[in-house]
């Protein structure tokens, strides 16, 4: 997915923030600590401008100073308010050194590295400052319509994140247009089409992939087939592709991405990080080999070349730099034993073609070098003769020489073979042997076997330490078992408890989901005793409204029953006292 269309305005007033003093109190920097944030918008504005190789310059990035123990939600909650990326739509990726001194994200962070003070998260202290520092890179998703963040997609194992830059031969203008995830078991080819529409290409426009690997002491960017898959290519997360156009390039200066590195690194200085990787030189020595390695000098008026096979040196001075014409190619067939110094003060502009004639001068000497070589031959097998021969003339050892060879060949037989080699006194034992086979000190018949085992001494020692080295290796490689079965034996006490307990809560767990069960039917029969009530309790509720309609009516009737009760029991009344009166 393109990202550089994409640029949020808080991010520019956050950089104007970061102005003002870089001391800090001593207080201070032991209670807070700085993280420096990277995103697409930095890449997008810093590649082909500031660098050219890796990604970013730290030294130009979103920079937070925040206490060590803050945890590291707080500081997406802060990243949330700077840049407007809510914190949901957040990742955030460690930054690792690799070993070809490249710097590229690695792995984004974990939920549970996410919970945990940023101070565990730091990489190292910063030299200038002592002050801790982490480095991270944000991962922010857009929406293909309206370009909004959106949650990053899911990562799997099979998923590695790539980089991307695009190279233009025609302008010598490299810039960079997004990243994407790719599946591990994919080849590339599955991806020509959105890297076409990333970089504005036609739908059928052929292009070119090269990997971006390394940039010290070469150049190391080569073609990627796109037939063959990432896991293949040994691409992994943080990987940076260049790709470019093909058609029509043949003219170009920089024709691709290799040529294009190569020409920055040699007139650029092909910025990487800060001061570090800066070439400043007085000399630049090149060695045009496949791997375009570079020595360069700084301080030192001497530059030593190492002494491998080299078909093709070429030496630049600090003039020679500014004007190419001045460069001058040097033929080399063999390199000297010996390493070459090239003297930068020594050689100068004008006098280019006088290194030339001293390379032609100096082969004519060859014939002169090979006589002495051969005479010094001569010289040394002589020598070695007048040896032999003195072995033979017992009267020009003295007394005290033959006691002091009989000595130290005691001294050296009383000590261990092992420690006696490494005591460096083989070459003294060797002499005193020598000494004591010339005066005859051995019996006739062990003076063979004493001399085959003196010429064979030095053979002997490099089997013995030899034997030595493989002995301590079978040795630390039987302790290393030894340790394993005790970590093992340690582990197997473990392991009966600890399966004891898994079964234990596997029971407890069985006996919940039984009770669990037994609940759950019990809160079914619960339920329908309640409907078997609410049904009732509807019935009498209905009742009890039909009974409080009929009963009015009953009440009128009560009413005049107990009136018409009243009167008569009056009119009887009445008529007992009447008749009580007629008595």
């Amino acid at each position: 997915m393109t990202l550089q269309h994409y640029h949020y305005c808080s991010s520019t007033s956050l950089y104007s923030r970061q102005t003002g003093s870089t001391k800090k109190g001593r207080k201070e920097s032991t209670t807070d600590m700085d993280i420096k944030l990277a995103w697409h918008n930095d890449m997008i504005e810093q590649i082909g401008r500031d660098i050219y190789f890796d990604l970013v310059n730290f030294d130009k990035v979103l920079n937070f100073h925040v206490p060590k123990q803050m945890l590291f939600y707080q500081f997406k909650e802060r990243v949330a308010k700077e840049l407007s990326i809510p914190v949901q739509f957040q990742r955030f990726w460690l930054w690792e050194n690799r070993i070809n001194q490249t710097y590229r994200p690695a792995r984004h962070l974990t939920l549970l590295e996410e919970s945990t003070p940023v101070v565990k998260l730091r990489e190292h202290s910063d030299r200038t400052s002592n002050r801790l520092v982490l480095r991270l890179f944000l991962e922010v998703e857009l929406d293909l319509v309206d370009l909004r963040p959106i949650a990053p997609p899911q990562k799997t194992e099979e998923d590695i994140l790539l980089f991307f830059k695009l190279y233009d031969p025609w302008k010598e203008e490299l810039r960079y247009v997004g990243r994407l995830f790719v599946k591990l078991g994919r080849s590339p080819d599955g991806i020509l089409r959105k890297l076409r529409k990333m970089a504005g290409f036609n739908s059928n426009e052929e292009i070119k992939l090269f990997e971006e690997i390394k940039f010290e002491p070469c150049i190391m960017c080569i073609p990627i087939d796109i037939q063959v898959t990432f896991l293949c290519s040994e691409l992994k997360d943080g990987d940076i592709i260049c790709f470019q156009k093909l058609q029509g390039i043949e003219q170009c200066h920089c024709p691709d991405v290799p040529s294009f590195f190569e020409y920055l690194l040699e007139h650029k200085g092909g910025y990487v990080k800060p001061s570090s990787h800066t070439i400043n030189t007085d000399a630049l020595v090149t060695e045009l080999s496949p791997s375009q390695s570079i020595i360069t000098q700084e301080e030192s008026t001497q530059v030593d070349i190492c002494t491998q096979a080299v078909t093709h040196v070429t030496l630049l001075t600090k003039s020679s730099q500014l004007n190419e014409q001045n460069a001058v190619e040097v033929k080399m067939t063999s390199i000297p034993s010996t390493p070459v110094i090239v003297d930068p003060q020594q050689v100068h502009p004008h006098q280019e073609r006088n290194v030339v004639e001293a390379a032609s001068y100096s082969s004519s000497l060859a014939s002169f070098d090979a006589l002495f070589a051969d005479i010094q031959s001569l010289l040394e097998v002589k020598a070695v003769e007048a040896g032999s021969s003195s072995r033979l003339q017992r009267s020009m050892l003295s007394i005290d020489e033959i006691s002091n060879a009989n000595k130290i060949v005691k001294q050296c037989l009383d000590m261990k073979l092992g420690s006696f080699i490494s005591s460096g006194r083989t070459r003294e034992f060797k002499n005193s042997v020598s000494i004591m086979l010339t005066v005859n000190s051995f019996p006739d018949n062990k003076v063979d076997e004493i001399t085959k085992f003196l010429d064979e001494f030095n053979q002997t020692c490099e089997r013995y330490v030899g034997a030595e080295q493989d002995t301590r290796v079978a040795e630390q490689k039987v302790s290393s078992i030894m340790e394993l079965k005790t970590t093992l034996k340690q582990l197997s006490s473990k392991f009966i408890p600890t399966r004891n307990r898994v079964e234990e809560v596997d029971r407890e767990i069985a006996d919940m989901e039984r009770q669990l069960a037994e609940r759950k039917e019990e809160k079914a029969q619960l339920h329908i005793t309640l409907e078997d009530l609410a049904g009732k309790a509807t019935a009498s509720r209905q009742a009890l409204i039909n009974a409080e309609l009929d009963v009015n009516p009953l009440w009128i009737k009560k009413e005049e029953a107990e009136k018409t009760v009243d009167d008569i029991d009056k009119s009887w009344e009445s008529l007992k006292d009447y008749c009580l009166l007629l008595q």
